[in-house]
């Protein structure tokens, strides 16, 4: 059976009567660490996935940070899936774009006003 747990903050799990740390080592309770992922600066946060015999980290979001206002933005993300797409401009107003994804590690997002011209802001994507 496949265990997926979701974690942003302080997280140690058990998993078949072991605890396991973020780096996957496992030990007793006592010689374990917990990692703390509220300052991460990554860009991602972590799944943890097991089948029972292995466990892994492995990217679960990116956050795109586009800091040049443009009106195509083009997102090398590494989370080998085709994730859903959410974009704000820097007031944190969400911003509908076209997403066109170029391979399960590239997004391309345009962005077009009423007139078919390009809108061109700066803000984030947030993919997971």
């Amino acid at each position: 059976m496949k265990w997926i747990g979701q974690h942003i903050f302080d997280l140690a799990v058990r998993i078949r009567n072991k605890l396991y740390d973020a780096s996957g080592s496992s030990g007793s309770p006592a010689s374990s660490t917990i990692v703390d992922y509220s300052g991460s600066d990554t860009g991602y946060a972590k799944t943890l996935t097991t089948d029972g015999d292995t466990i892994s980290w492995v990217n679960a979001t990116w956050i795109h940070d586009q800091g040049a206002a443009s009106d195509t933005w083009t997102i090398n993300h590494n989370l080998n899936r085709y994730p859903s797409v959410t974009v704000v401009d820097s007031s944190e107003n969400v911003i509908i774009g076209t997403v066109n994804y170029s391979s399960p590690n590239q997004v391309v997002i345009t962005f077009f006003k009423d007139d078919d011209t390009g809108l061109a802001f700066d803000g984030k994507a947030y993919l997971n």
